[in-house]
């Protein structure tokens, strides 16, 4: 095998490695920022924990999002998982019902932590974040944040998503 040289395709084809992810379970979770008018937030499913000492998330956002920008400039972010009972805001906040900028949160459902910015108060659980670092990468920009607050209400269940629906885990058992 010595000095053949293998030819390999640089990157598979993007519907297909689309259609692939939507195997893929993941949690629906809104990352949101900003203050007053200039509140901004999106549905993703790409948040995840970093590390535990220091506690650290991550959550990686599309450079077209109206959040992208807001959580820049104002160097905070909430990550805020929503629970199974909170479809129709992992729809708004996913511009399914043609929403957008700060028309998307009601008084009701936010409040504030330590940083000033959007956190869901009914979500599964909510992490308020100073931005720490980032990083681009294609289309989006790794946010990592450093969490100062966190919720948990450990009555609600998680809403999941995938094959492009939402959805509920009837229960869960170990293996």
């Amino acid at each position: 095998m010595s000095g053949q040289v293998h030819s390999v395709p640089k990157f598979v084809e993007t519907a297909a490695f689309k259609t692939v992810l939507r195997a893929i379970v993941g949690s629906v979770s809104i990352v949101a920022s900003g203050h007053g008018p200039d509140r901004r937030g999106l549905t993703v499913t790409a948040a995840v924990s970093l590390c535990v000492d220091p506690p650290m998330v991550l959550a990686c956002i599309n450079r077209s999002a109206e959040a992208h920008d807001v959580i820049l400039r104002t160097g905070a972010f909430s990550w805020n998982v929503l629970s199974a009972d909170q479809v129709p805001l992992a729809e708004r906040f996913a511009a399914m019902d043609g929403s957008k900028g700060a028309s998307r949160f009601s008084p009701i459902e936010w409040g504030e932590m330590v940083t000033g910015v959007p956190v869901l108060l009914p979500s599964v659980c909510s992490f308020d974040c100073r931005l720490q670092d980032t990083l681009e990468v294609a289309t989006h920009t790794i946010m990592i944040g450093a969490v100062v607050a966190q919720s948990h209400n450990q009555s609600k269940a998680p809403l999941i998503y995938s094959s492009g629906k939402f959805g509920q885990m009837e229960y869960f058992e170990s293996v």
